[in-house]
C-alpha cells in the first residue's frame, strides 16, 4: 500500500557545515475506546520533523518535535517539549524532554491497544523518579550516551532551577517593571537536581538476542534502584523489570477521573514495582500482553494497624500488520489503578 501522506526533505549546504536535512514524517490512528462505562470515538493526527546534520569535523547534529509539542509553556522552542542532540567519537549529548538514564537502561514493558497505552494510563511503564516528562518545570533535561562493544552508559539530569529568566524556561513567573528589566518575579526557587545514571550490555546467543540494564536515580531525598532484562528467540521475547524506592511518598499515573485508589502521603510510600511481559508473533500478528505490581508500605507516621497495600496491572493485545504502514491493534487491560476494565480497538498509520 502506497502512503498517503508524503514526507519531504529539504537540503542545504553552507560554510563549515557538510550537510543537513529536515525530514517530515507522521502517525494516526482511529478506533474505538471503552472507558468501563461507554466506548467512544478516538482518533488523533500527528506530523513529526526530524532534522539532522552533520559538520566538516563529522560531528552529528538534530533535533526532533511534533507539531502538537507547540502548546502552552510545554514547547519545543523553550526546550520542555522535544529534544536537541550533537554526537561524536565520545558520545551523544541530548537536551529536551528526554528519557532519564534508568529508564533508557532498563525501558518499559511491552504496551498494548490501538492507543499505545493510552487507554490504561500506560501503566505498562515503570514509574521512574526523574525525565521522560518530569521535572519540566526546571525547563529542559539533559542526557549523555556512550556505548563500546555491547555496553551502553548512561547519564541524566535536571538543572535544579524553576527559576524563569530571559532565554532559560522554568515554570516561575517573570516579572518586567517600569524600568523594562525583567526579573524573576519571586525569591530564589532553586530546587533539588533530579539525576539519574544507567548502563545496560547487549548480547546475542544462538538463536536470538539479550540485554540487561540497570539505573539509580534521585531526586530530593527519594531515590530509586531499577533493574530489568529483555530476551527474543525466534517468535518468542519477553521483558522484566524490578523497581525498588525509598523515601518516594507518591505516584502519580495521570488515570485522571479513572482514580479509584492512591498513594494517601500520610499513610503509604511507594516502595517498589516489578513486573513481566511477553510476546509472540505468528505471520503478520503480534500478540503481546504484561502484567506488573505496584506496591506501597505504611509510613512512618501512618496510624498503628495500617497495612502495606499492593496494586496489580495487566493488560493484552494484539496487532495485525496490514504493510505500508497501516496497523490494525486492539488491547484490553485492567488494574485496581482505574474504576473499569477498559479496551480499545482501532487502526493506525505511518507516514
Amino acid at each position: 500500500m502506497k502512503k498517503v501522506l508524503f514526507a519531504t526533505t529539504a537540503l542545504v549546504m553552507t560554510a563549515g557545515v557538510a550537510s543537513a536535512e529536515i525530514a517530515l514524517s507522521g502517525d494516526a490512528r482511529m478506533g474505538l475506546v471503552y472507558d468501563g462505562n461507554d466506548a467512544q470515538f478516538s482518533s488523533r493526527a500527528r506530523v513529526r520533523f526530524t532534522a539532522t546534520g552533520e559538520t566538516d569535523s563529522g560531528l552529528s547534529y538534530g533535533a526532533t518535535f511534533r507539531v502538537d509539542h507547540e502548546r502552552g509553556d510545554q514547547r519545543a522552542a523553550n526546550g520542555t517539549r522535544g529534544a536537541v542532540y550533537i554526537s561524536g567519537t565520545y558520545g551523544k549529548l541530548s537536551m529536551g524532554d528526554v528519557a532519564s538514564a534508568s529508564e533508557m537502561a532498563v525501558g518499559d514493558l511491552y504496551g498494548v491497544g490501538y492507543t499505545g497505552g493510552d487507554f490504561y494510563a500506560n501503566l505498562n511503564e515503570p514509574a521512574y523518579l526523574t525525565a521522560d516528562g518530569n521535572n519540566l518545570d526546571q525547563g529542559p533535561n539533559i542526557l549523555y550516551e556512550y556505548s563500546i562493544s555491547g555496553v551502553n552508559l548512561f547519564a541524566s539530569a535536571s538543572d535544579g532551577s524553576d527559576n524563569a529568566w530571559a532565554g532559560v524556561y522554568g515554570t516561575d513567573p517573570v516579572d518586567c517593571g517600569v524600568d523594562g528589566v525583567c526579573g524573576n518575579a519571586d525569591d530564589d526557587t532553586d530546587t533539588d537536581v533530579a539525576w539519574s545514571v544507567g548502563a545496560s550490555y547487549e548480547g546475542t546467543f544462538s538463536n536470538g538476542t539479550y540485554n540487561v540494564g540497570l539505573g539509580y536515580g534521585k531526586h530530593g531525598d527519594a531515590k530509586e534502584i531499577v533493574v530489568g532484562g529483555e530476551v527474543t528467540s525466534g517468535a518468542f521475547m519477553a521483558k522484566a523489570f524490578y523497581a525498588d524506592y525509598s523515601d518516594r511518598p507518591s505516584i502519580d499515573f495521570g488515570v485522571g477521573d479513572n482514580d479509584t485508589v492512591t498513594f494517601d502521603n500520610t499513610l503509604y510510600d511507594y516502595d517498589r514495582a516489578f513486573g513481566l511481559s511477553l510476546g509472540y508473533e505468528y505471520n503478520n500478528m503480534l500478540f503481546k500482553g504484561f502484567w506488573r505490581r505496584d506496591e506501597g508500605e505504611a509510613s512512618a507516621i501512618a496510624p498503628a494497624g495500617t497495612g502495606d497495600v499492593e496494586f496489580d496491572s495487566w493488560g493484552i493485545g494484539v496487532d495485525y500488520d496490514l504493510g505500508g504502514g497501516a496497523t490494525v491493534a486492539a488491547g484490553i487491560a485492567d488494574s485496581d489503578w482505574i474504576a473499569d476494565t477498559v479496551a480499545d480497538v482501532g487502526i493506525k498509520f505511518t507516514f
